[in-house]
């Protein structure tokens, strides 16, 4: 790990940083959840926080913490504006002697970005020294290079600043989640080791972090380990002092990456495979050296525009070798991978769009529980008439927000789905606080997907244009339910789900930080960021079917056997970073790639296998009739591969 000697901060440089904070809060949005305690744990009212940046409320914040997975309901933590000055580390972790096996959550949000601070106070015990950091926030209670297993579920940090204080052997947060983990709108400012660090134990991942700034310390963002993928999206770092990120054994998928200030801006090696789009990279004063180097591992890179610095990209012992830039379209470091003879030797080169901005609620009103009209966890009874009493009674008062309680933390926790629900109206949102496991139908029917009950966006001229789906989990992917999008006039949003995605004709669908399978029919849209999608042939034969529609995805995480992503009939899909999780072992041909006279661009490629049987069809392509496959290998990594059109 690389590590400086923090400087104090300037009275000028404190200025800027001021101005920074204020063009960066400038849109984000206020949150005020219901007052409902059966929900929401507020860290003042039920904990005894003060937030007035004077009292220790370490205490309040680590119980609050402890307190989420309720045998009752679980909840999420609240935490009005306010500075929460801490004096020791926050750990995510429940109630005991810290040797958790597995945890749901915690969730933590806050009021305000720019308003609710969790501080820790300068010259505080234990983190002085930037040789031997320690964090201020800390994802799980293991020691760092503890074995993990990949048990820790849906940690969720949202529209809060985590600010070190003056102390230089400070990390910000070492942030651990698996299948779906969320740092979104959030600031970490500092002038120690580290601001995000997600590589201190391995099995990291699937994660998600976006809309994120790191200011100040050493090195911005940190990453290591082989598995399990993650994901940085429209992350900002600022005014680190040795390198913005720093990119060891993950697979990562980076899009709008914007470094300001560094000295090296990303320094990638270790084996690790980057996949990187859309970022901005500007050299501090005087910098010497690249923008990016590369050493020992696969870089994949797109629209890359760099300014600053003596090159773009230094790579050493890459065939794609050196880029001058200061702009780079495209960049494969190991060359370009084709199948079929028409197919050209770039990426699809998709220009992705950013997910439509929803707001929270901020009247007490516009806030209906589903529980309050007969929904219930942990019973066989069908929740699906409670859910739609609840939607139509929102609707009719002209409210935006139907919400469900959390099941308590141990089984029976979930709802059951056995008809669909119909979202109409003023309704743009069906949110859980909390586990909120929806379970809705066998993947067994031969009918699957149409078999499964589901959420269901139809035309509606009275309706919202966009409806969000969020925090709704079906935790095992069997037995599902469905999200259904029929109105091409009408955009829906799934924001850590799990669940079955279906996109009718001429549709668009955004998936961000979501678990589960997708099926996309002809003409429409989907964008996925943070796309785990897991199950084996027995229960489904194709995770993920883009059948004439248009698929993006940046950051896509697998297991088991079964087709991945199928793309048929003209559609089009482009991935961008890939973690082929093969831990069960292939003995078929089942491709994990399969394209049908249609288009497949896939960057940043890693296939990891512990068992010895590695996958036989990394990628079946059939043009015309005539198949074509791309040769498999133990530890099969590509830059670039491109099939078809």
């Amino acid at each position: 790990m690389i590590l400086g000697i923090p400087m104090p901060l300037s009275r000028s440089c404190s200025l800027l940083l001021i101005v920074a904070f204020a063009v960066s809060f400038a849109s984000a949005q206020e949150i005020v959840f219901p007052a409902d305690p059966r929900a929401v744990i507020d860290v003042k009212r039920d904990c005894g926080a003060k937030g007035d940046g004077v009292a220790d409320d370490t205490q309040a914040l680590q119980s609050a913490i402890e307190r989420v997975g309720g045998n009752d309901y679980t909840r999420f933590i609240y935490l009005p504006s306010g500075t929460y000055r801490i004096t020791r580390t926050l750990v995510l972790k429940p109630p005991g002697d810290g040797k958790e096996g597995s945890m749901v959550g915690p969730w933590l949000w806050g009021q305000d970005r720019a308003k609710t601070i969790i501080r820790l106070a300068d010259g505080a015990e234990g983190f002085s020294d930037p040789q031997m950091p320690r964090e201020v926030i800390r994802g799980v209670s293991r020691p760092d290079g503890a074995k993990m297993n990949a048990d820790f579920f849906d940690r969720t940090i949202v529209n809060l600043t985590i600010d070190t204080g003056q102390n230089p052997g400070a990390v910000g947060i070492k942030f651990y989640s698996n299948n779906t983990g969320l740092m979104q709108d959030v600031l970490v400012h500092g002038n120690g080791a580290c601001g995000i660090d997600l590589g201190f134990n391995d099995q990291n991942g699937p994660c998600l972090v976006q809309d994120v700034e790191v200011e100040g310390f050493a090195i911005g963002i940190r990453t290591d380990h082989i598995i399990n993928s993650q994901t940085l999206s429209r992350v900002t770092v600022r005014g680190a002092r040795e390198v913005g990120l720093l990119h060891r054994g993950q697979t990562l998928a980076v899009e709008g990456l914007h470094v300001v200030g560094a000295p090296l801006a990303i320094d990638s090696g270790g084996n690790g495979v980057l996949a990187l789009v859309d970022a901005k990279l500007e050299g501090s004063a005087g910098a010497k050296g690249p923008a990016i180097k590369l050493e020992k591992g696969h870089l994949y890179a797109a629209r890359l525009a760099t300014s600053g610095y003596e090159k773009a990209i230094a790579a050493t012992g890459a065939p794609g070798g050196d880029v001058a830039g200061p702009t780079v379209a495209e960049y494969s470091s190991h060359g370009i991978d084709t199948l079929g003879e028409a197919t050209p030797r770039a990426g699809l080169l998709l220009k992705p769009v950013r997910e439509p901005d929803v707001s929270l609620p901020t009247k007490a009103e516009d806030w209906v529980c589903a529980n309050d009209f007969g929904a219930k966890a942990g019973d066989e009874d069908d929740d699906a008439p409670a859910f739609q009493k609840a939607i139509d009674e929102a609707a009719k008062k002209g409210a935006t927000t139907v919400y469900v309680l959390g099941g308590k933390s141990g089984d029976p926790n979930w709802y059951w789905m056995k008809k669909d629900v119909r979202v109409h109206g003023s309704v743009n949102r069906v949110m859980g606080f909390g586990f909120v496991r929806i379970l809705g139908g066998s993947s067994k029917d031969p009918k699957y997907p149409e078999n499964l009950a589901k959420f269901v966006v139809d035309e509606d001229p009275q309706g919202a244009k966009t409806v969000v789906f969020q925090h709704l989990q079906v935790f095992s992917p069997w037995p599902s339910f469905g999200i259904e999008a029929r109105a091409p006039g009408c955009t829906v949003v799934c924001r850590t789900t799990g669940g079955t995605v279906i996109a009718r004709p001429k549709t668009t669908v955004f998936m961000t930080n979501c678990v589960g399978h997708a099926y996309q029919e002809a003409g429409s849209t989907v964008w996925a960021r943070q796309w785990n999608t897991e199950g084996g042939p027995e229960k489904v034969g194709v995770n993920t079917r883009n059948d004439g529609g248009q698929l993006w995805v940046l950051g896509m995480k697998c297991e088991a056997v079964s087709t991945k992503v199928e793309t048929l009939h003209g559609g089009r899909t482009e991935v961008l970073g890939v973690l082929n999780y093969n831990c069960t072992g292939v003995k078929d041909d089942t491709p994990f790639f399969r394209v049908d006279d249609a288009t497949l661009s896939v960057a940043g490629y890693r296939e990891v296998c512990f068992v010895g049987a590695w996958w036989k069809v990394p990628v079946l392509a059939v043009f015309g009739g005539q198949s074509l496959r791309h040769p498999p290998h133990e530890w099969q990594t590509w830059s670039l591969l491109r099939a078809g059109k």
